[in-house]
């Protein structure tokens, strides 16, 4: 996959609804003993989840891949010039394992280090999710501490 077909935009409400509308839940987002639920489409639910991100004052970006909305990179826990915290979900397993989230990520972490001049920028992943592990590691994460339930990771941006 070439990483030119994968780029960020501002999650807009319309594309929040076009998102969610071929959205499912992820099994490798839960943690062991969670029950996976099938994910139910409803405005009010988008509403809620919109007026969330708003009020937590994150960041939310589209990953586009050609013209299809596939997924979604949140940029969280901002303190101006110091760190942040990123996430990211693909919308269904079709997405997967095409370098899309790879691509989305490596996006995402210039973004964050050139457009908001963020100079640490954090993640997290349930200790189970491997993929998401290896994803971060691949785009330049280090692996900084774990707990029962999840493990952390860390890259900073290179001083000039």
């Amino acid at each position: 996959m070439n990483d030119v077909s994968v780029k960020l935009a501002p999650m807009t409400d319309e594309m929040y609804r076009l998102y969610f509308r071929e959205y499912e839940n992820d099994p490798d987002l839960y943690m062991p003993g969670q029950e996976n639920v099938h994910y139910e489409y409803s405005e009010e639910k988008i509403e809620r989840y919109v007026r969330r991100q708003r009020d937590l004052k994150r960041i939310t970006l589209a990953i586009l891949f050609g013209n299809d909305i596939v997924g979604e990179i949140i940029i969280k826990n901002i303190e101006e010039h110091k760190c942040a915290t990123m996430g990211i979900a693909l919308k269904n397993a079709k997405y997967k394992d095409h370098g899309i989230g790879t691509a989305a990520e490596r996006l995402a972490v210039n973004f964050v280090f050139h457009e908001l001049d963020i100079p640490t920028l954090y993640a997290d992943t349930i200790q189970n999710n491997k993929r998401s592990q290896h994803v971060l590691e691949k785009v330049g994460f280090s692996y900084i501490r774990e707990d029962k339930d999840f493990k952390y990771y860390r890259i900073d941006r290179e001083r000039d």
